[in-house]
């Protein structure tokens, strides 16, 4: 990034909408982590529960 000139307002407005997308992909894979380890949890409690009740 040596020589970089930030006089140009192009150049700082893509980066900037570069750095947004960039957040909002991340924020989006957070959430579908998220989710899918709350569905994990579900998943194993509801396994849990079904054994049990079989068992029983």
């Amino acid at each position: 990034m040596t020589g970089q000139s930030w006089d140009d307002d192009t150049e700082y407005r893509r980066a900037k909408a570069r750095a947004r997308v960039m957040v909002a992909v991340a924020s989006c894979c957070g959430l579908v982590v998220v989710g899918l380890v709350a569905l994990a949890v579900l998943g194993v409690g509801v396994f849990v529960a079904l054994v049990d009740a079989l068992s029983g």
